[in-house]
């Protein structure tokens, strides 16, 4: 009686870890599920999240380099051997802001983008003197769009480049922006370039180049 009481506790005791290693292999403990599987898949952005993206990032640049209104002072500016005031307005801001997104072959660099904004330049005269150019506070308006390029690095949008063309340029006479005049604004500018143009004559007749 006692050896068979043994074989039925080893019996029992078999038929029992039979049991246990059952459930693992087949049951829902998910022991042999790969950790790829069992995370979820990242979402995949879409057009209109990337333009967003990109809008805000327009918004950023052109927070740090505008002004509020057209009221605002100007910062000195020195280009040798001139000096001169300058400042810019983004009236509509990035809301009308015209955007052509590309995609590209590069895994660094997936997508590059073209934003057209408008955008307001206002600058004093050079001057030679540095005093002269703080103490001028007559600037003239130039209106046009300025092109930004951006790309886009591990998933944010970085500008590449900008350019500015001027569509007119205007100036401040009673409190009313007017065309401006061309012979007084490229003064200074026209000085130069005849004084150069002499120069390079005098040295042209000299050496016969």
């Amino acid at each position: 009686m006692r050896l068979s009481g043994r074989f039925f506790s080893l019996g029992l005791a078999l038929l029992t870890m039979l049991t246990v290693q059952s459930c693992g292999t087949f049951g829902g403990g998910g022991s042999d599920v790969s950790p790829e599987a069992a995370a979820p898949s990242a979402p995949v952005e879409g057009d209109a999240d990337r333009e967003a993206r990109l809008r805000e990032s327009v918004d950023a640049y052109i927070q740090a380099t505008g002004q509020a209104s057209s009221d605002a002072s100007g910062k000195l500016q020195h280009k040798n051997p001139y000096y001169f005031k300058e400042y810019y307005l983004y009236p509509s801001g990035s809301a009308s802001a015209a955007v052509d997104i590309q995609e590209t072959e590069s895994r660094t660099v997936p997508y590059r983008a073209t934003v057209k904004v408008d955008k307001q330049r206002f600058s004093t005269k050079m001057h030679r003197k540095r005093d002269e150019a703080v103490a001028d506070s007559n600037y003239a308006r130039d209106t046009g769009h300025e092109t930004l390029t951006f790309e886009m690095r591990n998933g944010r949008w970085y500008r590449a480049g900008s350019i500015f063309v001027a569509a007119k340029t205007e100036e401040n006479v009673n409190g009313e922006w007017v065309p401006a005049q061309e012979e007084v604004e490229r003064t200074v500018a026209a000085e130069e370039e005849s004084s150069e143009s002499w120069w390079k004559r005098a040295w042209s007749t000299v050496t016969g180049r």
